[in-house]
């Protein structure tokens, strides 16, 4: 077993630097780990400086004659499944004047969406029971691994070393024994305080994967942490892998590190699993371990709520238009559960506003639907500058009788940007129903 990343970079510095002569079958076997089966050799190094150049993001520090480069999935582009793609992670390799040495850091695979990825979809896997099912942090992920450069246990994150963060946009490098990665300080500070390293001493060459959850979810993009609010933070342990390559699940790493873990669900067939997750509006995801029959290589499959992200730019965001959405969906009572006592009324105050909204665009009668479309369109523009949607689509949603398609195209337009927490939100959604009603008056029976 060895991570796919280290394969191919192994083998392209041997036939490169070594000259050395590959097999037909070793350069097939490289070839289908960049996605594309071939004998040929050329055509195997062509593949790879395609596949580098526009999948990987590559980013490296020099150390002396030594190179650490994380690997990971370039942000610029969908998503692809071949082999090298699911070790894109936060993968961590040795480099000595050049040659690939040691893999230093070997996260978990890519997780795939259920339903919604070709790659796994609801025919081939609905029936499936998955060996263990977790809860998913909604955090960011931090891998822990020894970096014998430094002679000690660190953490990365997905896409960037303990010395490199992001600002605006552009990479910042500090000095290799800086740690500079506002999301490594924070765990490096909690591993320090609950004695995690010490629990790290003696698995050297394991891989340690975890999630770090923060005071805000991480779908609404929260600023990067602050180093002194540390202790608002916590640490999930998710899965461990061995110096053999082999994925451990959630349990089985729990009892090797004994260490705080996501919570773990009763497995059950994923349409199952997936028909109970996608109205959970306090829960982002399930995630499944899927044996394989390759220890290295098992599937993990995220099964998502459809609902969350909404309810979340609610919860912390205050946003008028996603508590609109959810409200159409009927899901404002359970809104009101998870979200502070300061907006509560503002929800039950946009319900009302709904449900008039609703009555009114149900009465529509079928030979009145082009006109109260116009009508809909015209009460819009003026409250909204320009539009994005034509009078074609509140027509054929009308007479489809999909009131929600309308009420939430209408509200998702007329409530962008706003928040709960103002009053000139509420009262311009109170003025636009109540201009629309006068103007639909003639429209119902």
């Amino acid at each position: 077993m060895v991570n796919k990343i280290y394969l191919v970079e192994r083998f392209v510095y041997r036939v490169i630097h070594e000259k050395y002569e590959p097999s037909e079958e070793e350069v097939r076997a490289v070839g289908e780990v960049l996605g594309q089966s071939t004998k040929k050799l050329n055509v195997v190094l062509d593949r790879y400086r395609y596949v580098f150049s526009r999948y990987v993001e590559k980013k490296c520090v020099d150390v002396d004659s030594y190179s650490i480069c994380i690997y990971a999935w370039s942000q610029r582009t969908p998503f692809k499944v071949f082999p090298l793609s699911m070790h894109l992670t936060g993968t961590i390799i040795l480099f000595k004047e050049g040659e690939p040495r040691e893999v230093l850091a070997y996260p978990i695979p890519k997780a795939l969406s259920y339903a919604k990825s070709s790659d796994v979809s609801e025919d081939k896997y609905g029936s499936i029971v998955p060996r263990e099912v977790t809860k998913r942090v909604d955090g960011w992920q931090v891998t822990a691994y020894y970096n014998p450069l430094l002679n000690r246990w660190i953490f990365a994150t997905r896409y960037v070393l303990h010395n490199m963060y992001f600002e605006k946009g552009r990479l910042i490098t500090e000095p290799f024994d800086v740690i500079a990665n506002p999301f490594v300080y924070v765990a490096d500070k909690i591993a320090e305080e609950e004695n995690l390293y010490n629990l790290l001493y003696n698995s050297r060459g394991y891989t340690f994967t975890f999630v770090l959850e923060g005071p805000e979810p991480s779908i609404t993009k929260p600023p990067y942490p602050l180093g002194e609010d540390y202790h608002r933070y916590r640490l999930y342990l998710l899965m461990a892998r061995d110096p053999s390559g082999k994925l451990y699940t959630w349990s089985e790493t729990n009892k090797l590190l004994r260490y705080r873990s996501p919570e773990a669900l009763e497995p059950k067939p994923l349409s199952e699993l997936y028909k109970e997750i996608t109205r959970k509006l306090d829960i982002r995801s399930y995630l499944a371990y899927i044996d394989t029959g390759d220890a290295e290589n098992p599937t993990i499959i995220e099964l998502e709520s459809d609902v969350y992200p909404e309810a979340m730019n609610v919860k912390y965001m205050y946003n008028a238009k996603s508590a609109a959405l959810l409200i159409v969906e009927g899901l404002g009572e359970e809104l009101k559960q998870i979200v502070g006592q300061s907006i509560v009324k503002a929800i039950d105050e946009v319900s009302i506003v709904v449900s008039k909204l609703k009555e009114l665009l149900v009465c529509i009668e079928e030979e009145m639907v082009t006109t109260a479309s116009w009508e809909i369109l015209r009460t819009l523009s003026e409250f909204k500058e320009d539009i994005d949607v034509r009078v074609e689509e509140f027509s054929r949603a009308l007479k489809e009788k999909n009131i929600n398609r309308v009420l939430k195209k209408v509200l998702g337009i007329l409530l962008e940007g706003s928040s709960l927490a103002s009053k000139e939100t509420l009262s311009m959604l109170t003025l636009f129903s109540k201009k629309l009603e006068q103007r639909l008056k003639f429209t119902s029976i």
